[in-house]
C-alpha cells in the first residue's frame, strides 16, 4: 500500500507555515494540536491523523490533494484516476497508523495520577486494615476500597493510555459508543467523536484522580461524624454519578455548541 512521503510533506508544511507567517505553536492551535506535533511533522519523524488533513489544508491555504503530494499542484491540473487512487490508498494508510497514547500531555497526566496514586494507596491500606479489623461493620468499609481500586484503574488507562484522536469513522457516523480494547463507554444521548472526545477524556482523568484520592477520606469523615452505617459505606459510591457527570456533561455540552 503506498504511503506519504514524509520527506516531501514535512518540508512542504514547513514552507507553507512560513509563507503565512505563522510559528508553529500558532498554527498548533488553528487545527488544535501541540505545536510538538507540528514540529514532528515538519522534521518528517511523523505524520498527521486523517481527520487532521482538511482543517490542515484549510489553515495553509493549499488542497488536500497538494497537501498529501507535497507539493503544489499547476493551475488547471487534472488528477488522472491512478493518481486519485495511489491518494486514496496514501489517505487510508494514514488512517491505519496507531496513534500515540496518551497524547501530548501524558507526561502531565502520568505525574498527576502518581501524586494522586500516593493517598490512594495509603487510603487503601486503611480501608484494608479497617474491613479486616472490624468485621462487624466491613460493609462500611468495602464501597469505598472497591471505588478507588476502580478509579485508580481507570484513571492508569485514561490518563496514559488512552486514545487522544479517535479513528476517521467516529467523525463520519453517529457513534454513541467509544471502544477501545476491553474499555468500552456507551452513554444514550452523546455522540463520540473528535469534538467532544477531548473534552469527555479531561472529564474522565480528573474524575478518575478525583475518586481514587477523595474515596477513602469520603468514607472516613462520615464514619467519624455518623458511626459505621449505611451513609458511611454508600456516600462513596456518589461518585458514580460523577462519573455519569464526566461523559455527558461536556459530551452534550460540546455537541450543542457545534449543532
Amino acid at each position: 500500500m503506498d504511503g506519504i512521503d514524509r520527506e516531501r510533506f514535512g518540508p512542504f508544511v514547513a514552507q507553507l507555515r512560513k509563507e503565512k507567517g505563522l510559528t508553529q505553536k500558532e498554527l498548533a492551535q488553528r487545527i488544535h494540536v501541540s505545536d510538538k506535533a507540528v514540529s514532528k511533522w515538519e522534521r518528517a519523524a511523523g505524520l498527521p491523523d486523517i481527520t487532521l488533513l482538511i482543517p490542515l489544508a484549510e489553515a495553509l491555504d493549499v488542497t488536500v490533494t497538494e497537501l498529501l503530494r507535497g507539493q503544489r499542484a499547476p493551475a488547471q491540473t487534472s488528477v488522472s484516476a491512478d493518481e486519485a487512487e495511489a491518494m486514496v490508498r496514501r489517505v487510508l494508510a494514514m488512517s491505519d497508523q496507531e496513534q500515540p497514547r496518551g497524547g501530548p500531555d501524558r507526561k502531565k497526566w502520568g505525574i498527576r495520577y502518581a501524586l494522586c496514586l500516593v493517598p490512594a494507596a495509603l487510603s487503601m491500606w486503611r480501608l484494608m486494615t479497617g474491613m479486616t479489623r472490624d468485621a462487624d461493620h466491613w460493609l462500611t468499609y468495602y464501597p469505598a476500597a472497591l471505588m478507588t481500586a476502580l478509579a485508580a484503574g481507570f484513571g492508569l488507562y485514561f490518563c496514559l493510555f488512552a486514545r487522544t484522536r479517535l479513528p476517521w469513522y467516529y467523525d463520519a457516523d453517529r457513534i454513541g459508543f467509544y471502544q477501545d480494547g476491553p474499555v468500552r463507554i456507551n452513554m444514550p444521548g452523546v455522540r463520540f467523536n473528535n469534538r467532544t472526545w477531548p473534552n469527555i477524556l479531561t472529564g474522565l482523568r480528573v474524575w478518575s484522580l478525583l475518586t481514587m484520592g477523595l474515596s477513602g477520606a469520603v468514607c472516613a469523615a462520615a464514619k467519624w461524624v455518623c458511626g459505621p452505617g449505611l451513609l458511611a459505606a454508600y456516600l462513596p459510591m456518589v461518585s458514580l454519578a460523577g462519573l455519569l457527570a464526566a461523559i455527558y456533561v461536556p459530551g452534550r455540552k460540546q455537541e450543542n455548541s457545534g449543532a
